[in-house]
């Protein structure tokens, strides 16, 4: 019996940090290796590792304060130490031939264990400004593996743009009518798209509301709360006297994104990996509203990966935002050729799109790790 090839992927912390890697275990499966996952303590990873029959270790990492306390500093560093000594131990038990880290607080440990050891490195960024836990990470890695360009790269040599894995659920085409009309939308309104994802999304509900109100008559929208805003923003539109018949459908969430992005004129959402790469795929025009306090500011640098190309418009919050988004949206409605444009602004990016990312993941650790 041929002993199959292994692979050790640090990976979870956030959904945009652990689909990468789990899309990459899903290939590298299929293909005769033996993942093993790599996540911190009690991780967020764990029900879906589980559910698909994936082994992981965990390593109990936390983030490096921003503090100086020097209480935090050497928790954290006793951590570290402590995970470093099992991260080791792990590679001369599992023997990888690659280890893959995603960028997570278990990428540095588990990159420097590899090395240590002799093992190749490799990391995917699905951001256009590298993380901490990668940017450290990066220094020992054979490649680093990106899902959108990054300026100012300072692993440049070593980096191939890969993409960002996405669901597999985005492979379906659906149509634009059937996708409105199981949504009991007009088939042939303006309709904008809204979600703000699992953090700040409600400055982004609140001025969409507003906007709505100014625009009331002229579109029609999904919006897609988050479900700790979701009566919150039922309560407002009440308010604002867009209930009822107003054409706009509001839900705290919805597992069939694809299906909305397909009824979708518009995207108006935060600049997330996971949410750019979904556009990249779909071809989607987006307003998209950076998160302010994204680590790194990432959400930003995400937007202006889109923007630069004229895909996608990066509106900051800010002083009069409301009145500001509201005038954005009215451009669109009042210029269908726009979000055509858009659409086809895509191209100029460069970007590969999600559904083929983690084979080229996948392709790139095969090619090298096995020389």
């Amino acid at each position: 019996m041929v002993e199959k090839k292994r692979a050790l992927i640090a990976s979870g912390g956030t959904g945009g940090h652990f689909y990468p890697g789990f899309a990459l275990a899903v290939e590298l499966r299929a293909r005769g290796w033996q993942p093993l996952f790599l996540v911190k303590k009690e991780d967020i990873a764990r029900p879906a590792l589980e559910e698909a029959d994936f082994p992981y270790a965990e390593l109990d990492m936390v983030a490096l304060p921003r503090s100086l306390d020097p209480f935090r500093q050497a928790a954290f560093f006793f951590k570290f130490l402590k995970s470093l000594a099992l991260a080791r131990r792990i590679m001369s038990d599992f023997k990888p031939a690659a280890v893959i880290g995603t960028g997570s607080y278990v990428a540095f440990p588990a990159a420097l264990a590899a090395r240590l050891a002799g093992i190749p490195v490799y990391i995917h960024e699905s951001n256009a400004r590298f993380g901490l836990g990668n940017l450290l990470a990066a220094r020992f890695c054979r490649r680093a593996a990106l899902g959108l360009p990054v300026q100012d790269n300072p692993f440049e040599a070593r980096s191939v743009l890969t993409g960002t894995p996405i669901r597999e659920a985005f492979r379906q085409e659906r149509a634009r009518a059937g996708a409105r009309a199981a949504l009991g939308l007009e088939p042939a309104k303006f309709t904008a798209l809204i979600f703000g994802g699992s953090q700040g999304a409600r400055r982004l509900n609140a001025a969409f509301i507003s906007a709505a109100r100014i625009l009331k008559g002229d579109l029609q929208a999904v919006h897609v709360t988050g479900r700790k805003n979701f009566e919150e923003v039922q309560a407002a539109y009440a308010e604002a006297g867009l209930g009822g018949e107003s054409g706009l459908k509001v839900f705290d969430y919805r597992e069939d994104m694809p299906a909305l992005y397909a009824a979708a004129d518009l995207v108006i959402s935060r600049s997330g990996a996971s949410t750019v790469a979904e556009l990249v795929q779909l071809k989607k025009p987006a307003i998209l509203v950076p998160l302010p306090t994204s680590a790194g500011d990432h959400q930003k640098h995400n937007a202006l990966a889109l923007a630069g190309s004229g895909a996608a418009l990066c509106l900051d919050e800010g002083p009069d935002f409301d009145n500001r988004l509201a005038a954005a949206i009215r451009n669109f409605i009042g210029d269908p050729e726009r979000a055509a444009g858009m659409s086809a602004s895509y191209a100029r990016t460069g970007i590969p799109g999600g559904l083929a990312a983690a084979a080229a993941l996948a392709d790139l650790v095969e090619k090298d790790a096995l020389i």
